[in-house]
């Protein structure tokens, strides 16, 4: 393989990851809509199921900013290495700064996603969840 041709497969692949960072992006933003959406629809409502549904959107928003932040951190790491070997890849836009813990409002929606109103054991979460199960 030629260097025009790994320049042309980096070019590529670099774009290819920019475009998933910008799906991540309006996925995480439609998960945010439909969470806010379901907490105004069930505000005041006291069914542990409800904050537990909550705290599930809550915890799937934050596995998809983490994803979203791998993405933009392997875009990185791609340019680095074109760079290394003389390539020049186009700048990505500034990598948003990762975002380890959920909000307040995420963890207050996680703390009672059990059930029982209980934080989960660590038993219940490493154990698989059949949705069939119920």
């Amino acid at each position: 393989m030629t260097l025009p041709n790994i320049a042309a497969a980096l070019r590529d692949l670099h774009v290819s990851i920019g475009q998933q960072q910008d799906l991540a992006k309006v996925v995480i933003q439609d998960a945010e809509n439909a969470r806010a959406e379901f907490r105004a629809l069930t505000a005041g409502a006291t069914n542990p199921l409800v904050n537990r549904a909550l705290g599930n959107y809550a915890q799937g928003i934050v596995k998809l900013r983490d994803g979203s932040w791998l993405l933009a951190e392997a875009g990185g790491i791609l340019a680095e290495y074109a760079r290394a070997i003389g390539i020049d890849l186009p700048q990505q836009p500034a990598k948003e700064k990762r975002k380890v813990e959920p909000t307040h409002d995420e963890q207050s929606e996680t703390i009672f996603d059990h059930p029982d109103g209980q934080p989960p054991s660590q038993s219940d979460e490493s154990a698989p969840h059949d949705p069939q199960a119920h």
